[in-house]
């Protein structure tokens, strides 16, 4: 249904159904943009941020050049990312699509980078020789000893970064230029459109339908995830259980064994 949407004609005008019936259809847009533009932002940084940990010539200009990305306005660019990519996909969304993803991968892929990259620089000594003890190849060195050691720290910041993403998700789906319309199906522009026309049952009903996809993101995704990462401290078992998830009583027994 996502893939189809973005195939639509683009409408000079696109109009947005306020009804209650139209809100998980917009919210099943604005979420799919989310998690594609996260796991987007996962794979640049662990191929980034390894390639400037594990190289000291690389990391001499990838580090500053991820300074100076960084301190770009996100939303300086975003007028002229929206005209070239209409241009180049005149006759669908898909253009559109594109930028509003884009725009939150920059949003939060500057903070999963880093911690990547901080997390491999500073593992332990004894970690690296017990990878050189057991010859691991570079591949197997990262999967089975840096990147268990940096999980937890990167699962924080994806959940702080993709918190972050939600406001630019909500600017890309609403936003118009000159009077060129360029809204695109979702929360953001059913939010920006009930303001506008004063529809207070609307907005009631957009911000409940947000704090639904937050629960359920913190219950399904965050949580579980955090719950895994937490097997991979470097510390000395203390007979700690793992936190809560809330989940059945089968997977939280897996997850302790």
């Amino acid at each position: 249904r996502v893939g189809l949407s973005w195939q639509e004609v683009a409408m000079p005008a696109m109009e947005i159904d306020l009804s209650f019936s139209s809100l998980p259809r917009y919210a099943l847009f604005s979420v799919s943009r989310a998690f594609i533009a996260i796991f987007l932002s996962l794979i640049f940084s662990i191929i980034y941020g390894t390639w400037a940990a594990s190289s000291i010539k690389a990391e001499k200009w990838l580090i500053p050049v991820l300074d100076i990305l960084q301190s770009i306005p996100v939303l300086g660019f975003l007028p002229g990312l929206a005209i070239a990519m209409i241009a180049l996909f005149p006759n669908s969304r898909f253009g559109l699509e594109i930028v509003s993803i884009v725009m939150i991968f920059t949003s939060q892929v500057w903070n999963m980078t880093f911690s990547i990259y901080y997390s491999i620089k500073q593992a332990p000594p004894m970690l690296k020789e017990v990878t050189q003890v057991c010859r691991l190849g570079k591949l197997r060195t990262f999967l089975l000893g840096e990147l268990p050691f940096g999980m937890i720290p990167l699962v924080w910041n994806t959940m702080m970064s993709m918190a972050g993403g939600w406001f630019f998700l909500m600017i890309c789906e609403s936003f118009v230029l000159k009077g060129k319309d360029f809204r695109l199906p979702g929360i953001g522009s059913y939010m920006s459109v009930a303001i506008s026309q004063g529809n207070i049952p609307a907005i009631v009903g957009g911000t409940l339908i947000m704090l639904v996809i937050i629960l359920l993101l913190e219950v399904f995704v965050w949580r579980p995830l955090l719950s895994w990462a937490s097997r991979f401290k470097w510390e000395e078992f203390t007979g700690k259980t793992m936190p809560e998830v809330f989940v059945s009583p089968k997977m939280e027994a897996a997850n302790l064994l």
